[in-house]
């Protein structure tokens, strides 16, 4: 179930960034056989209803919704750097192209999540078709505008939604570029200053009559049992991003053929992940003495919680461009200190 969580980020409705107070419980009934299972693993029941409660709890981030909800809110909001702007093919007309971007957020512990006991991630994909349009032939060849939209729906797992994700971007250029021979040599790209808006939006729930399963293993001092829970009822994992980016960005070509560009930015994030879990289910275990599958007993997991991702933050981009004539294809990384970085990529035809 960590995986579902982990990949499943997706969003629901438009709001500034808010924190509710998140709660969670597990409770956990055992039958008999589940009782006898712990005098099979050499542990008291006590002890096996409460390996069995923090196990579950740590499947759905019961005690940490806050970090697990503000990390995917801040992926879904990265998911969107480097899709819908480019920053090195300097065109001097219509632009179009298709951009994906994987990213990756941690939670309030920052660069310390990997030592947690449970360490919080969110990962959010993005893909995106983009237009472009240089201002030359108005004799504005400084301005280019921007345009990104994606929508699909899909599912993970059990889980059914939908994924939507818009851009709007103008992009301002201080200084010319190289021209004449000598730009096939090495060109400089001139500064240029983007801004623009950005919502994605990502939402998914279980299906009625579907269950999620969730493994885990207990253990003790004679062995060990693995167990799955398959839990019905209701499941909603939603985010919603919106983000005004704010960059200052310069580029090289070098030898026609190769460009890399870098920068920097601050970015407004605005919007809101929301959880809604009410599930119920039956736990089945593998006895050690014989290998049997048995009716451990059933499992209540209730959580819910709403908070926004990281308000302000400054971030540093990078990237590389190969240029074909009129195609180019690009690799990009967005970092934000601590939080997040994303690895955008796409293929662009300059027209």
């Amino acid at each position: 179930m960590k995986h579902v969580l982990v990949a499943a980020v997706v969003a629901a409705a438009l709001a500034v960034p808010g924190v509710a107070a998140a709660q969670g419980t597990v409770t956990i009934t055992l039958t008999q056989d589940g009782q006898d299972l712990a005098n099979a693993l050499g542990i008291s029941v006590t002890q096996l209803q409460q390996d069995t409660e923090d196990a579950i709890a740590e499947a759905y981030d019961v005690n940490r919704v806050d970090d697990f909800l503000r990390a995917f809110a801040d992926a879904t909001s990265f998911s969107n750097r480097g899709i819908g702007v480019d920053y090195a093919a300097n065109a001097d007309g219509l632009m179009l192209g298709v951009s994906g971007n994987v990213a990756v957020a941690v939670g309030d512990l920052g660069q310390d999540e990997a030592g947690a006991d449970h360490p919080v991630a969110g990962v959010a994909p993005n893909l995106a078709l983009m237009g472009g349009l240089n201002f030359s032939r108005w004799d504005l060849p400084q301005l280019t505008i921007y345009g990104n939209a994606f929508y699909r729906s899909g599912s993970l797992d059990k889980l059914t939604g939908s994924i939507t994700s818009v851009g709007a971007h103008a992009q301002y250029k201080f200084f010319s570029p190289t021209r004449g021979k000598k730009a096939l040599v090495l060109q400089w790209g001139g500064f240029d200053v983007t801004a623009g808006v950005e919502m994605s939006r990502w939402a998914f729930s279980l299906d009625s009559g579907d269950a999620l399963e969730t493994g885990f293993t207990l253990g003790g001092t004679s062995g060990s049992s693995d167990v799955t829970l398959a839990a019905q009822g209701t499941f909603a994992l939603s985010t919603t991003a919106v983000v005004v980016p704010l960059e200052a960005t310069t580029s090289l070509r070098l030898l026609y053929f190769l460009s890399v560009y870098a920068g920097g930015g601050i970015d407004v994030q605005l919007g809101k992940a929301s959880l809604d879990a009410d599930l119920d289910g039956t736990m089945t275990a593998i006895r050690p003495s014989d290998g049997a599958e048995v009716n451990m007993g059933t499992a209540q997991v209730q959580v819910t919680g709403e908070h926004g991702p990281s308000t302000g933050e400054g971030r540093v981009l990078a990237g590389v461009q190969a240029n074909f004539w009129k195609l180019k294809t690009f690799v990009q990384l967005n970092f934000m200190p601590v939080r997040s970085a994303s690895v955008a990529f796409g293929l662009r035809l300059v027209l």
